[in-house]
């Protein structure tokens, strides 16, 4: 499992072979689509393949790995910050799309599931890039316990900073994980404030949605 070709990948590699996902589906949409739909469309295969990516070395990665390559992984706060800006936009986009079309529907039955898909995928993007992120600056000097307290005895995987993170993206709190560095607490600040907006999206795509099916 260590050398597998998925778990060998980096953060950039992932980025490309998304992008190029996208580009693909984008190409070979009905030239009849709306520009926008598309768009939406293609972020939802970067999304997904991104997602998919990532979450192979989050089930796979042992401790011991994770400890060598957190801050490979994590891919730079740039690269962090990049991903969640781009996710947040498309997210907007999904919501743009469906306010703005609320009475033409040119991609039939499609169009609310993808809207849909877009902004879920979204969603969990943004808590899967933050999974890497808390695992770096808690492993950054290769030994752990920097900044965030774990019930137990156990050296946290990627599974303990996946519920860190979708924790915090559901109910805007820690829960049992207490935070004991300022700066994976700038870090969650804006990581919840972030999930906030994100969670006020889904609200009003759920309320637009309604609209539009009655």
């Amino acid at each position: 499992m260590q050398s597998g070709f998925l778990n060998n990948l980096r953060p950039i590699h992932r980025f490309i072979i998304s992008f190029f996902v996208a580009a693909i589906a984008y190409y070979f949409l009905p030239p009849t689509y709306n520009h926008l739909f598309k768009l939406l469309i293609a972020w939802i295969s970067f999304s997904m393949t991104y997602i998919i990516l990532c979450w192979v070395v989050i089930l796979l990665l042992p401790v011991s790995q994770i400890k060598k390559n957190a801050g490979i992984e994590d891919g730079s706060k740039s690269f962090v910050f990049t991903m969640v800006l781009m996710a947040s936009f498309a997210s907007l986009l999904a919501v743009l799309i469906l306010a703005t079309q609320k009475h033409q529907n040119p991609e039939g039955i499609l169009f609310i599931p993808i809207v849909i898909s877009g902004m879920i995928l979204s969603w969990i993007l943004v808590h899967t890039v933050f999974i890497f992120h808390y695992a770096h600056l808690y492993y950054r000097n290769n030994t752990g316990g920097n900044g965030l307290d774990f019930p137990g005895d156990e050296a946290p995987d990627y599974i303990d900073f996946a519920y860190f993170s979708f924790v915090l993206g559901c109910t805007f709190q820690v829960s049992d994980v207490e935070i004991s560095s300022r700066a994976i607490r700038r870090i969650a600040l804006f990581h919840g404030i972030l999930a906030f907006a994100l969670n006020t999206f889904v609200l009003a795509l759920t309320i637009n949605i309604v609209g539009l099916m009655g």
